[in-house]
């Protein structure tokens, strides 16, 4: 009998985790609408106040600023360092903008439809670290394990 072992993340090679991701997104992620969010903003149609995650938790804070104490951490949210820096607004199924808004990841929930906030442009949605993650965990690719007998 043969079980399978799923390798560490860090051991599968760049182009391989690529593929696997790219697929991954084409089942979950569908378009990108930060054109018509931004105007939607603007014009006041929903607001900042309509986001999951928007601001970054206290862990995340001492993690990206390597700060401890809690006046540390209130000064950084007093000068604006809590929010997430969004620059694009993307359409996903529901099973993954679930999975982004555990992660922490910022979600605009509306009446009319959820976006996730991506905190990062100019690069492919498959380079993104958490979306190769979330890739990584929930595939079933034959490349991401090793057999050996039980």
């Amino acid at each position: 009998m043969k079980q399978e072992n799923k390798k560490a993340f860090r051991e599968i090679d760049n182009g391989t985790m690529q593929e696997i991701t790219r697929e991954f997104i084409s089942r979950h992620v569908h378009c990108c609408q930060s054109h018509l969010v931004n105007e939607l903003l603007k014009k006041q149609v929903f607001d900042y106040d309509d986001y999951v995650n928007f601001y970054k938790s206290d862990a995340m804070l001492k993690y990206e600023y390597d700060v401890t104490t809690p006046e540390e951490i209130e000064e950084l949210k007093d000068n604006g360092s809590d929010m997430q820096e969004i620059f694009e607004h993307w359409v996903c199924s529901e099973w993954l903008t679930n999975k982004l808004e555990e992660q922490g990841e910022p979600i605009l929930k509306t009446d009319f439809e959820s976006w996730w906030g991506r905190t990062a442009t100019n690069q492919s949605i498959y380079l993104d670290y958490n979306i190769q993650k979330l890739a990584y965990k929930y595939s079933y690719d034959k490349r991401l394990f090793n057999e050996e007998v039980a």
